[in-house]
């Protein structure tokens, strides 16, 4: 097992790739305004940093869970759907497959990337009360059923505006959960600052 120090599946290892792919983008829109010009190679660039960004992103929660050794299938399942959902987004930049299998693929992927950065997220949080463990518990399994829906949806190519609701409310529902679950957390961590 590699060491925490030397481990370039840590989460500083990606925040650095969010950075530098940013600050890779912010230069490729400079160029463009320096020369005046967007060509199709420049913007497929751009699209392949903001894709880099935001896949590593997506892989800093995974990476914290692997780093405390806490529920490792959450935290490899997050680092492969990312790494995979870079992959394909990527290549969809510049290849553009003409393939509604391969854009099916990567969307499926793509909500596994975000479901387990959530997932990850929210199993970093470490409740105390019961109250808020079952919160916590009712958002993952409420994230888990959108997911499910997502994918269910694009494969089965359902069309019916009713079914896309429900799935946009229960997406909704976990994120006012997770965000709720983060003030519950920062609430506790300053109480027992204060405490102290």
């Amino acid at each position: 097992m590699l060491s925490k120090r030397s481990n370039p599946l840590s989460p500083r290892t990606f925040l650095s790739g969010t950075l530098g792919a940013l600050v890779a983008a912010l230069l490729v829109i400079v160029a463009m305004v320096l020369l005046g010009e967007y060509t199709k190679t420049r913007g497929r660039l751009l699209l392949t940093f903001l894709d880099l960004a935001s896949f590593c992103l997506s892989a800093i929660p995974p990476s914290a869970l692997l780093r405390r050794g806490r529920l490792l299938p959450v935290a490899w399942t997050g680092l492969v759907a990312s790494g995979a959902g870079f992959v394909l987004v990527a290549t969809g930049i510049w290849v553009t497959p003409d393939s509604d299998a391969y854009w099916k693929t990567t969307a499926i992927v793509s909500i596994l990337a975000a479901s387990t950065l959530q997932a990850s997220w929210l199993l970093l949080l470490t409740p105390v009360r019961s109250l808020v463990l079952r919160l916590l518990w009712a958002v993952m399994g409420v994230s888990l059923l959108a997911a499910l829906l997502s994918v269910a949806g694009i494969i089965g190519e359902i069309r019916p505006a009713a079914y896309w609701w429900v799935v946009f409310l229960l997406v909704l529902a976990g994120v006012v959960g997770s965000l709720a679950l983060l003030a519950v957390a920062l609430r506790s961590k300053t109480g027992a600052i204060a405490e102290d």
